[in-house]
């Protein structure tokens, strides 16, 4: 499981197009497509460079006024499993 004292940054392994509020990406390598929808493409966006995950949750605690546990309880799962996808490596 990812945890706040990682740092990490989206892989090249895969291509993204922006759709309306969403993101249409696809993994290559897996031939698979995900949609993200605004906070996670928000996320994605974020991780083009190695980021803290402390400071991206910070950054999403004040854009979407959510709570620091609350963040962190529905952020780490996702950043999780794109890790588990190799979407995303630690930097």
């Amino acid at each position: 499981m990812i945890d706040r004292s990682a740092t990490l940054r989206r892989t090249d392994d895969h291509v993204s197009a922006s759709l309306e509020e969403s993101l249409v990406m696809m993994d290559i390598d897996a031939g698979k497509y995900y949609l993200l929808d605004g906070v996670a493409s928000f996320v994605w966006t974020r991780l083009a460079e190695p980021t803290p995950v402390s400071d991206l949750v910070a950054t999403l605690c004040d854009r979407y006024d959510v709570t620091p546990e609350r963040c962190e309880a529905d952020v780490l799962p996702f950043l999780t499993q794109l890790h588990d996808k190799g979407l995303v490596e630690t930097a």
